[in-house]
């Protein structure tokens, strides 16, 4: 979390970045997943939520009290394409990035009249060093062809960062419980 202000120097917000670091090294694993859920075991289950979800949880309930005690804030979430509908990934991963937006919304609900501003982004395909493979037979037989016929083109970081800081800037003043998708118009179609 590069960048998070913290009225009390490092303990915190230092905290927060090392909680974001260690849930990006375990998302990556999440991300590849796709069974459909009389495929997913427990334990798949399990650390996908916690990656995708409680930790995001965690290291909002680590930041939301500085913001509090200063009067101000503003978290951006990342959800996914596949938090918006049913036909991007598997049941574990779109499950986790629908409750990303459930949290969100909840949040910005909460904590709106004591100046904190909750919202999310939805990246469609982002160019990473993640290479996302079906893992079970049926959702390649599924979202294989929808995937070939629907998949815009691949997004950079930077264009991704681009809408997370629009989102933490004081431009997006009147902007609290939105989820901005960053899809190359992916869920347009």
């Amino acid at each position: 979390m590069k960048g998070l202000w913290s009225p009390h120097g490092k303990g915190e917000a230092g905290a927060a970045r090392r909680l974001s670091s260690r849930a990006r090294r375990q998302g990556s694993a999440a991300q590849r997943l796709s069974q459909p859920v009389h495929e997913v075991d427990d334990a798949t289950w399990d650390r996908v939520l916690g990656v995708n979800l409680t930790s995001m949880m965690r290291l909002m309930r680590a930041v939301v009290p500085l913001m509090l005690e200063a009067g101000m804030g503003s978290i951006v979430n990342v959800s996914s394409e596949a938090g918006l509908r049913g036909s991007a990934a598997g049941a574990a991963y779109t499950a986790s990035k629908h409750a990303v937006i459930g949290l969100t919304r909840s949040s910005a609900v909460m904590y709106a009249r004591k100046g904190i501003r909750v919202n999310a982004v939805a990246p469609g395909g982002t160019r990473t060093n993640i290479h996302a493979e079906f893992a079970s037979e049926l959702a390649t037989e599924v979202l294989g062809p929808l995937m070939q016929a629907n998949v815009p083109p691949i997004a950079e970081a930077e264009e991704l960062a681009a809408g997370i800081t629009f989102l933490l800037s004081r431009d997006a003043s009147n902007i609290n419980g939105v989820v901005l998708a960053s899809d190359n118009g992916w869920n347009a179609v």
